[in-house]
């Protein structure tokens, strides 16, 4: 069986050269109990991704694990609820793509999928197709122009060369080994996301209440202090 640890060990070396900001992230991830609530971002068997078919023309993508399709959808389902109700409390859904070192968290991506959309408060495409949809799924979506189906283009054959980007080209290299469709993680995936609203502590937590574009940056800004070497973000880091 493919041992995820001892590829971490190899692949995943964490050093971090200012205590007081791994403070930062580690207290953020105690009080998200970010250990606790990570799923598996990928469907797996015997350590390599599984590789389906979808859409019309059968392309092949990376399955995501059931376990965080279940979490996604579940976080979705409240915030149509609360939308249909007219009282969004909650901005949206914060998420990270993370892999596990030993006690340590080491995100690998962080974004949002906020509530509303790009009209009059009305609920996003994102949060809609939580609902029963594959698509977009709230960014993790199969379809080009979202994380899996990306990411999917760049690692698996019979994608479009226009389909092939600079960035999840940086995901596959960081994340996988590839030969002949086989895809082996270098390390345990991990996928954690929660809905936020005013309740959430921030990782700067002296500032107060966040609203979600907010603290996305405030996370990616600690993550690429703290984790420069590992974090795919291109937008939000600190220079």
């Amino acid at each position: 069986m493919f041992s995820f640890i001892a590829l971490s060990l190899l692949v995943m070396q964490v050093e971090v050269s200012d205590p007081a900001k791994l403070n930062l992230w580690n207290t953020f991830v105690t009080a998200h109990n970010v250990h606790e609530q990570s799923v598996p971002l990928f469907a797996t068997q015997d350590g390599n991704v599984v590789v389906m078919n979808y859409g019309a023309n059968s392309r092949k993508v990376l399955k995501r694990s059931d376990e965080m399709e279940q979490h996604l959808r579940k976080l979705g389902t409240q915030l149509i609820a609360e939308h249909k109700e007219g009282k969004s409390v909650h901005d949206g859904i914060l998420y990270m793509m993370l892999a596990r070192e030993g006690e340590t968290l080491v995100p690998l991506y962080i974004g949002k999928a906020e509530t509303f959309g790009k009209g009059d408060r009305n609920l996003s495409a994102n949060i809609r197709d939580l609902a029963n949809g594959t698509a977009m799924f709230g960014r993790w979506g199969y379809n080009y122009a979202y994380h899996i189906g990306d990411l999917s283009a760049v690692t698996l054959s019979g994608h479009p060369d226009t389909k092939a980007s600079i960035k999840y080209k940086a995901w596959r290299d960081k994340l996988f080994s590839v030969e002949n469709d086989v895809v082996k993680p270098k390390t345990e995936l991990l996928f954690w996301a929660k809905l936020w609203g005013p309740e959430c502590q921030s990782i700067w937590k002296e500032y107060g209440t966040t609203k979600l574009a907010f603290e996305e940056y405030l996370v990616i800004g600690v993550a690429s202090d703290v984790f420069p070497q590992h974090l795919l973000n291109r937008e939000g880091r600190t220079r």
